[in-house]
């Protein structure tokens, strides 16, 4: 439950921020489709992709604290968030490919072994990989949202996430999933909204997780009044 809220104490939960990232997405669609569409653009070079993921997460995350859309210039912050997180965020790619090879390169070891107290490893490295694929949910956002961290701090923690909340963890990356079986399936103009929405939902996610105050939940006068 969400304690440090401006909305009645225990009375958020992750299905409440599921619903709200929708709704959120919903209102301001043109705007989150053309925030995409840019960033889709800076990652035509394919080698800009993880910088321009990232920079989409950061802006987005600026965005959602800028519920009436006043404060915050999205493609002047994506062309700054880009160039600060490019870095890291390629880091970020290579760690997060390079352990799921390791992971799965395990499994497939202990797996063939003859012995079965040895092939039994096989199921710790199940585990990891489980763990692993939710936790790379959080990725980006704590990577936005925590921009001077090292990256093994960003995996630490959304590893700890996954950890303290498996359900949760489950259930985003199973909504995470389906957004995008249903945009690969239609594809067209429907991923011109995967990455933003799952960005949007994402992001909330790890703000409720981490008790965070969520703009969506209070009034906007009243937020911005509190927050400045």
């Amino acid at each position: 439950m969400i304690r440090n809220r401006l909305r009645t104490p225990g009375s958020v939960t992750f299905w409440d921020v599921i619903l709200l990232s929708f709704r959120l997405f919903y209102h301001r669609i043109l705007f989150w489709i053309r925030l995409n569409f840019r960033s889709f653009l800076i990652a035509l070079p394919l080698v800009t992709a993880p910088g321009a993921a990232a920079a989409l997460y950061a802006v987005a995350a600026e965005c959602l604290k800028d519920p009436e859309g006043i404060r915050v210039d999205p493609y002047r912050e994506m062309k700054q968030k880009f160039g600060r997180l490019v870095f890291r965020a390629f880091q970020l790619v290579i760690v997060k490919w390079g352990s799921l090879f390791v992971i799965l390169v395990s499994m497939f070891f202990w797996g063939r072994r003859e012995v079965w107290w040895l092939r039994s490893v096989y199921l710790i490295g199940l585990y990891a990989l489980v763990m692993w694929l939710l936790a790379e949910n959080y990725l980006y956002p704590l990577l936005a949202a925590n921009p001077e961290a090292s990256v093994f701090q960003v995996v630490k923690r959304s590893v700890l996430l996954v950890v303290s909340h498996p359900f949760e963890s489950l259930i985003l990356a199973l909504v995470s999933d389906l957004l995008l079986f249903f945009g690969l399936i239609l594809m067209g103009p429907v991923m011109l909204v995967v990455p933003v929405l799952q960005a949007v939902l994402r992001i909330q996610m790890v703000w409720f997780l981490t008790d965070e105050l969520i703009p969506g939940f209070i009034d906007p006068v009243e937020y911005i009044n509190q927050c400045g």
